[in-house]
Order: structure tokens, then sequence, then C-alpha cells
């Protein structure tokens, strides 16, 4: 067979040639090593492909594509470069000197003068500086990408092109055979024959101009993303605010809830909604996932709201965060005028550890006439009659109050011994306030909390005439106390009146006795079994409340995961989105808390993790060091990018990310990718993913 049939055959059925597109010279290596490339381009070149733009992606081979036959195995190979810059010329000096001399003689702004053909020749020469990023090779009929060069040399001058259409496409879309094929197989473990298409998340964008490379809109490249890079794995979105963060976030929930639904799996998805635009549709967005997947999607919120689940504290069972809540609708609603209430608000209710036994009891103390407050409040109870309060006092203290409420009690009879009496008067005195001796040696009593107020208020008009309390026990009636029970009383040291208990009730829409934390926690375990997305908005409550909710939740997930695969079952498949991750996954976190256990540990219980932020340094560094999807558009501070740098090669968009602004204008490195791809990310359409 002749050569020139050879040659086309090979051309047409080798996807190695099909890299290489004639028409798109731009130059010529002429020095290279390991790492980098210095190519020799021309002005006329760069005009004629319509530009090469600083991280373009360019290819360099000694292969003739009119000749493929004749090429040597040794030269086999198409190398993938990227633009990073310019690079000095020899003869730049000399090139400068004659365009100083041009100018310098110009008689007139608007010139048509132009130097002779050979000076013009040599002035329109340029060095480009470029990064080694691979080696395409065909390997058993596959198109391989090595993610180097096993070998350069000094003497061939490699051709150099700027890959356009369908050869970009290739580029920017690779994925290794063998990734590839374990991809396969992970979907048919999970129960999925079929195939599963990547997803196309945006075009090839270089720079943030946007006139020459992408004019045409209908020749822009595509850049597809593998279903499979998300499931069980972690996924960094990152960016300064407005920069399309949680576009990404919306798309990449839409394409996971596609593919549960395409292959009926199940694959449920937890949103930690920090800002509250998942749960509520607006004007800027258009709407929101959870109108976009109304029958799918359950709302979570942490105050009484229609259509959402409650979401609310106890505050009886969680006091610190419900007290800081009450502190802050107090300091909103201006108050906290009384000294009894400034001195409530410095209150702390943190456990002490229980083996300080007088500091403990001292809490339990503090927290029981705290519960008083809020019942007075009329913080609902789910079990009102039965609900106790427990707390400690001293056999002494409980002597004086017994003594002070002997006058309620019947005259003694004539009949009756002096212990027959008191026997009784005992026996009454428990039954009236309801007591249970828990512990006499510790003085632990436990009783209603209706009659706990009684008690309290009792105790407090003793102190009033007999301080004897306030030094019984060990400080047992101390200053926190003594402002609490002048709440519970509404009145001061001077008998004069305050609000009191009446300045927490403006906070009693945060508080739920409906159900507690494993019930609220197991059912939405239950709604990720069943492919639900779930959304919590955060956007209304405390931070402390927030982290404590999202800290316990997390914990809850990770461990029900955990212990079914421990028992040798199948975990559900659950993605968790995070936004404005630095405020959950702070980077001073040690190992043993939760985020960093499931960054590192998740993927093996089926746990996929996908956090937005914009503060890269302050997510954990063991967080960062397992990502294997990143996301990042527009960054403002050079101690980000620094930070960013070290991962993968996006050290080489560091001025890129500084600079350039748009919206969308994302640099993508996946799982399955070997290198980063500069993107436009496709705007989020509700409509479009309301019709699919």
């Amino acid at each position: 067979m002749p050569n020139d049939i050879l040659n086309k055959v090979a051309a047409n059925s080798d996807k190695l040639v099909s890299l290489i597109q004639k028409e798109n010279r731009v130059g010529f290596i002429y020095n290279i090593d390991y790492d980098d490339a210095l190519v020799l381009t021309n002005d006329r070149w760069k005009q004629e492909v319509g530009g090469v733009p600083q991280n373009a992606f360019l290819i360099a081979t000694l292969i003739n594509p009119d000749s493929y036959a004749n090429t040597s195995e040794f030269e086999q190979e198409v190398i993938l470069l990227r633009v990073n810059g310019s690079c000095k010329l020899p003869q730049d000096d000399d090139i400068i000197r004659t365009k100083l001399d041009s100018i310098q003689n110009k008689t007139a702004t608007f010139s048509a003068e132009q130097p002779d053909v050979i000076t013009q020749n040599v002035l329109q020469y340029s060095g480009l500086k470029c990064r080694v990023l691979g080696t395409f090779y065909m390997k058993k009929q596959d198109l391989q990408l090595g993610s180097d060069i096993e070998n350069f040399s000094s003497s061939m001058t490699q051709v150099v092109y700027l890959p356009k259409g369908e050869a970009l496409k290739t580029i920017v879309n690779y994925v290794d055979p063998i990734r590839a094929k374990k991809s396969n197989e992970d979907f048919k473990k999970m129960g999925i024959n079929g195939e599963v298409e990547p997803f196309e998340i945006g075009t090839v964008r270089y720079t943030s101009s946007d006139r020459l490379q992408r004019k045409d809109r209908s020749a822009l490249v595509p850049v597809f993303i593998q279903p499979a890079d998300f499931l069980a794995r972690r996924t960094a979105v990152l960016g300064m605010t407005r920069t399309g963060k949680s576009n990404m976030v919306k798309q990449t929930v839409s394409v996971v809830k596609k593919v549960s639904r395409d292959a009926n799996l199940q694959i449920g998805q937890l949103i930690f909604d920090i800002n509250g635009e998942y749960a509520n549709a607006n004007k800027q967005d258009n709407g929101a996932i959870s109108d976009i997947f109304e029958k799918d999607c359950v709302r979570y919120r942490m105050m009484k709201t229609e259509g959402f689940k409650n979401l609310l504290n106890n505050f009886y069972e969680r006091i610190s965060e419900g007290f800081s809540i009450i502190c802050d609708q107090i300091k909103n609603d201006g108050n906290a005028s009384s000294g009894d209430i400034q001195n409530f608000m410095t209150m702390s209710f943190d456990e002490p550890d229980p083996k300080d036994v007088g500091l403990h009891n001292r809490w339990l103390l503090k927290s029981a006439i705290y519960r008083c407050l809020l019942y007075r409040a009329e913080y609902d109870l789910k079990v009102k009659d039965n609900y106790c309060v427990l707390f400690a006092a001293s056999k002494g203290v409980r002597d004086i109050v017994k003594e002070a409420v002997q006058s309620k009690f019947r005259k003694p009879n004539d009949s009756e011994t002096k212990e027959d009496y008191q026997r009784e008067l005992d026996k009454w005195y428990l039954s009236w306030y309801k007591i249970t001796l828990v512990n006499d040696k510790m003085g632990l009593i436990k009783m209603p909390i209706s009659k706990a107020c009684e008690w309290f208020l009792k105790v407090r008009e003793i102190n009033k005439i007999n301080p004897i309390l306030s030094t019984s026990g060990d400080d047992w009636l101390n200053g926190d106390c003594k402002a609490m029970l002048n709440m519970l009383a509404q009145s001061n040291d001077k008998d004069q009146y305050i609000r009191g208990y009446r300045i927490l009730i403006n906070a009693k829409e945060f508080h739920s006795c409906d159900r507690d934390d494993k019930e609220v926690y197991g059912e939405i375990y239950k709604q990720l079994q069943d492919g639900k997305i779930v959304i919590l908005d955060l956007s209304v409550g405390i931070a402390k409340m927030r982290d404590r909710i999202s800290s316990d939740l997390a914990r809850y997930i990770f461990t029900t995961s955990m212990n079914t695969f421990t028992e040798g079952k199948n975990p559900p498949h659950i993605m968790i989105y995070i936004e404005e991750a630095h405020n959950l996954i702070g980077k001073g976190m040690p190992l043993t808390e939760m985020w960093p256990r499931i960054a590192k540990e998740g993927a093996k219980y089926k746990i996929g993790l996908v956090y937005a932020t914009q503060e890269v340094s302050s997510v954990h560094p063991n967080i960062l060091s397992n990502t294997e999807n990143w996301f990042v558009s527009h960054l403002n501070s050079e101690n980000e990018i620094k930070e960013l740098d070290k991962f993968y090669d996006f050290a080489d968009f560091h001025k890129s990310l500084l600079r350039a602004q748009d919206v969308g204008f994302t640099r993508v490195k996946t799982l399955s990718s070997s290198f980063v791809v500069p993107v436009q990310i496709n705007k989020f359409d509700p409509e479009e993913w309301r019709n699919k």
C-alpha cells in the first residue's frame, strides 16, 4: 500500500495525530528541559490563530501528520504545554534598540511608515515560556497521558501548535483509561450497570479579556466532569463573594440528583445553608434548590417557620446555646437596664468538670434556677407535670427552708411525741414540694419544676431576712443565683419592680420542646438514606448554636455510617455541602474533631464533602490535603493564593486569580484530570433543571 494511503489511514485512526492541527502552528521549541520549554513565536503566527493567551494550552511534537507512517517510534509523542508568560530572546536587546530608533525618528503620531521587510521580520519574533504538563502517546490503541516527559532532545526542533475545537476538547476532557475503568467498576458496585455520562460544567476560558479566543460562541470548547469524581470525595469551591461559588454548588447538587434519578440510586444530599440561599428563592438567582426539587427536598430551620421542619433547641436541655440566644434578643430589644439583668447577661452556663464536685454543684444550682426562669416565662415543656430539676442543697440549707415553712403545717397534738410530729412534718415537707433526695451526702435533690419555682422564691424570702443562706454550704447562694432569684420574683434587692423573667419571652420562638437532638438527627439520616435533599437553613440563629448543630449532626452521620460499615453492611451514599466553610471547619481544629475526620475517613463510609469558602488559609490543612476536586475563582489576597500555590499546578494561575474578577471564571482540577483547566462555568439555570 502506498505511503500516502498509509499516512491517511494512520492520521484518521490515530487519536494522537488528531491533536495536531497544522493550521494552528504558533512556533517552535528552541529550548526544553523536564519542567519548562521556551518557544519561539511570531506576530503573524499568533495573529493567524487569534492570539496566544497566557495560560493557554499548547502542544509540541516532531510528528508530521501528513507522513505519520514515516515517524519513528521515538518521535511518536505530543508534549502538552501551558503558556506561563514571555521569555527573553538573545536578540531582544538589539530589537529594543531598533524599536527605540524607529519611534524617535517618527515625524507624526500616526505614521504609515514601516520598517523594511527584513527588519520587520526580525522585530515580530518573540519568546514564550511554557510549563511542561505531560506527554500524550498511544498504548494498546488507547491515548495515554503521562504527567511528565521521559526525554528531551536539544538537537531536534519540535513544532508548537495551539489546539482548538476537537483537539482542545480531547485535551481538557482527557480521562486516564485505567481511572475510567475504575469509575465504571465503582458504579457497578453501586448497582449502576449502564454508562454514566459526564456532565458539562462550562467552556474553556484562558483570560479575563474575552474578545478573540471566544468571539465565535459556536466554537467554544465544552469542559466535562465525571460524576464519579464527586461521590465519596472531597471538593473545594474557593473564591470571593459573588464570583460563582454558590452557582457551582447548585450545579453539583443538581447533577448528583440527576445521576441518582437516572441510575435509580439513592444518594442523599445535606446542605448546611449558612446564608439561606438554597432553602429560599431570591430574585438574583431566579429560584432555589428547594423550589427546583420540591418533591425531593426537605427544609429545616432554627425557628418555627411554615414550610420548614423544626431544628430548634430545647432551651431546658441545651442551656448554653439557649442562653446565648436569649442574651442576643435582650441586647436587640434594649431591655438590659437593671443591674440584675446586666449581671444575668454576663453569666456562663458551661458545665464544669463533674470531678470538681463543689464547682459542679454550684453549676447545678444555677442551672436549676435558670430553668425556673424559663418555666415562669412559659417556655413549653413536653411533659410539664413530670419535668424535674436537679440541684445541690446541703442539709443545713434544707433545714432552714423546712423551718421557715413550718407555719403552714398543723399544730402538734398533745398526744403525740415530738419525734412523731417531726417525722410527719418531714413527710409533709417532702410531699408538699415532692422533694426526692437523690444523694444525701452530696446534697442532691430533685423536684418538679413548678414546685422548684415556689421553693426558690421561698429561699429568696428567707435569705432577705436571714442571709445565712449566702454562706451555708460553701457560698451556696452566690451573686449569680441571687440575681436570678430577683428576676424570678420580678423584684430587686430594694423591692423595686423589674421585668425579670419577662425579658426572656421574646426568645421563645427559638425554643422547641417537641423533639430532642437524636430524634431530629435520626429523622434527617433516614431522609438521606431515601435520597432526599436536606437543607439546613442556618441563616437564622446565633453562630454558637449553628456550630453546635452542624458539628453534632455531622458526628451523628459519620458515626452511624461507620457503624453500618463495621457491621458488614453498605452505608448510604451521602453528599455534604458546606457554605462559608471557614465558619465550621477552621484550621485550629484538632484532627480528632468531626470535620477533619470526615475529610480524611468519610470516603470509606461513602460520605462526600463539598465545602465553599473565600478563605483558603482558614480551612483545616488536613481537609485541604485530602481534597480531590478544586474549583477556584478570584481571590483578592496574596496570602490566600500563596496557600493555594501549594496544591497541584495552581501556582501557574497566581497572577490570574488575583487580577481576574469575572463571575464564573474558574480554575478546575478534578480527580480524573491530570492538570488544572481554566473554565467559564455555565450559569445555573433553574428552568433548565425543572424540565429535566
